[in-house]
């Protein structure tokens, strides 16, 4: 065999391992860059920076519409503090969905209102399409605009709709639809979120500014 057909198996072999290495070591330099951006954000804004050690909000196992139940992932560059009034914990969460890694900033606020446990998104065409055979969509025959924009579904129909009162719809009414918001609640801990969206640490502050005027609304409306 000569010295090129040696050389032809060999770069077979090692290629994957050119593009490997490289890509593995910038995914490591850009976690420990994150992870240090966090724990800088957190201190400026009086937080504590609980990094990796954190374990997660305490969940509902009977009524799993929580995506940290839907889905088994992982926590980083958690913070807790208090906002407004409210106690919160900002984390990074990381899951698989199929054969894609998804990561998304979550903002966590633990409560004790008694909320019934729900999840509210924008409606898509899929939901559209689901509910039209499982009949899941809370809708609200006295403000089709709001059912029109949403998806709200829940195991507590009576009590869901309990909460959502008519300021509480026309709250949601006003919210640009393109911030994507995604709010659930399960037992003592009402999350809120943007669809597959991360947030770099310098949006933190704006993150947490919106998300906590979204939990104090719905907290508000369960008195």
């Amino acid at each position: 065999m000569t010295n090129a057909n040696r050389i032809g198996p060999f770069w077979i072999l090692a290629l994957p391992l050119v593009i490997f290495i490289p890509v593995l070591l910038w995914s490591l330099r850009y976690r420990k860059k994150r992870t240090e951006e966090f724990a800088q954000t957190a201190e400026q804004m009086g937080f504590t920076f609980l990094g990796e050690t954190w374990r997660g909000p305490v969940l509902s196992p009977l009524a799993k519409t929580s995506i940290l139940q839907q889905t088994r992932g992982g926590f980083r560059n958690a913070m807790i503090g208090a906002v407004g009034g409210l106690d919160v914990a900002i984390f990074d969460y990381t899951y698989q969905a199929g054969k894609s890694t998804v990561t998304l900033t979550l903002a966590a606020f633990p409560h004790d209102r008694g909320l019934p446990p729900f999840e509210l998104r924008s409606e898509n065409i899929l939901d559209k399409i689901g509910d039209a055979f499982a009949r899941n969509d809370i809708d609200f025959d006295s403000d089709p605009e709001f059912s029109k924009r949403y998806f709200l579904r829940s195991p507590d129909e009576e009590g869901t709709r309990n909460l959502f009162t008519p300021g509480l719809l026309s709250y949601f009414e006003q919210i640009p639809a393109d911030k994507q918001w995604h709010i659930e609640n399960s037992a003592k801990t009402l999350m809120v979120y943007r669809y597959r969206q991360l947030a770099n640490a310098s949006e933190i502050p704006h993150f947490l500014h919106e998300a906590s005027a979204i939990a104090r609304t719905i907290l508000s409306a369960a008195h």
